[in-house]
């Protein structure tokens, strides 16, 4: 498991202490990290919500390249707020640049701040297991998502906007979360209470599901 905490991953805090919480062990990777391809194991990347114009700079073409690798040989990717901005074809930012291409969303951007509710669409998916009708959970400027070819929208805002989807990119998984399952601790907002603990965790089992395929396939070629 692989934390992003770059320079502008400035919520990256709040994704650890929900980690902790859930006894997940994971490794702080920051920019240099990335562009230098030490993503090297299948697992899992969390990118966490933080300044998302700076996560394309900071990690550049070479951190994009090297992500998209990560995913593509079975890894799983998990984007939540900027995290997600970041998986689509263009970045809402301005002058739209290039993004990750790995989930065909296109993201609207939205400005706010609180608890809010989502609907829950899939309650038999793997990633909302164990819930359904609405949810309230912590928001913070995270893209309402147009959903495209091969995603599913988990679960969505009024209106029909995805705050919650899921895809395949080649061998990985990819989900995406609008609003923070893990809460915000400077708000007094802890996920233990909202009861929104379980989504980061059936997210993080999920986005493993790629490297375990890709695991079992490979014995499976060599016994």
């Amino acid at each position: 498991m692989y934390l992003y905490a770059g320079r502008a991953a400035v919520l990256a805090s709040d994704v650890g202490y929900a980690l902790d919480l859930l006894g997940v062990r994971y490794v702080e990777v920051d920019d240099l990290d990335v562009r230098a391809g030490r993503l090297d194991s299948p697992g899992v990347f969390v990118v966490p919500g933080g300044y998302t114009s700076e996560y394309v700079s900071n990690l550049g073409d070479r951190g994009f390249e090297n992500i998209r690798r990560f995913v593509g040989l079975g890894g799983g990717y998990l984007g939540i707020c900027a995290g997600a901005y970041l998986a689509a074809s263009r970045v809402e930012v301005p002058g739209r640049p290039l993004g990750l291409g790995i989930v065909d969303v296109v993201n609207r951007r939205r400005k706010g701040r609180g608890v809010t509710e989502i609907l829950v669409l899939e309650p038999r998916h793997p990633v909302m297991r164990g819930y359904s009708g609405r949810l309230r959970i912590w928001y913070q400027n995270g893209p309402y998502m147009e959903v495209g070819r091969g995603v599913k929208a988990l679960a969505s805002y009024d209106g029909g906007y995805a705050a919650i989807a899921a895809s395949r990119y080649e061998n990985g998984y990819v989900v995406l979360f609008s609003p923070h399952p893990e809460g915000n601790r400077e708000a007094g907002v802890r996920p233990e209470d909202l009861g929104t603990l379980g989504l980061l965790r059936n997210a993080i089992s999920y986005a493993t599901s790629g490297a375990t395929q890709r695991n079992t396939k490979t014995g499976s070629k060599n016994s």
